[in-house]
């Protein structure tokens, strides 16, 4: 039986940013799914079960960390990946490790890291919904 490749939903409003991420994460093993907005992305969540998302914090309807405390409430164990293109100050990172982050990469990113770093957080085990 083949082994299920980890499900990913990307959630940038960047196109050209967000489909060179999903060209790139599919390349490393993994199914990806985009959505350009905050709510299109949450919906996509509710109503898949994806392994991990990816979100940008600065998004066109509602921040990252919105995003990132209405998927943590839904399930404890996808992974949640926070995306900037600034620098964040301590503050505003533990807010979102506090929201569920359960890691951050700035733009612009070493691909090969967000790899290793995905794959670190999906071989964890997890427990609960």
């Amino acid at each position: 039986m083949p082994e299920t490749k980890p499900k990913v939903l990307i959630i940038e409003d960047d196109a050209h940013v967000r489909e060179l991420l999903a060209l790139q994460l599919k390349a490393g093993g993994f199914e990806c799914s985009q959505a350009g907005a905050a709510q299109s992305g949450i919906d996509a969540a509710l109503k898949l079960d994806y392994d991990a998302v990816i979100m940008d914090i600065q998004l066109p309807d509602s921040s990252g960390f919105q995003v990132c405390a209405t998927l943590r409430k839904r399930s404890k164990t996808v992974a949640l990946v926070m995306m900037t293109a600034r620098f964040l100050t301590a503050e505003e990172k533990a807010q979102g490790f506090e929201l569920g982050a359960d890691e951050y990469v700035t733009k612009p990113f070493d691909i090969a890291e967000l790899l290793a770093r995905l794959r670190q957080l999906l071989s964890r085990p997890r427990s609960g919904q």
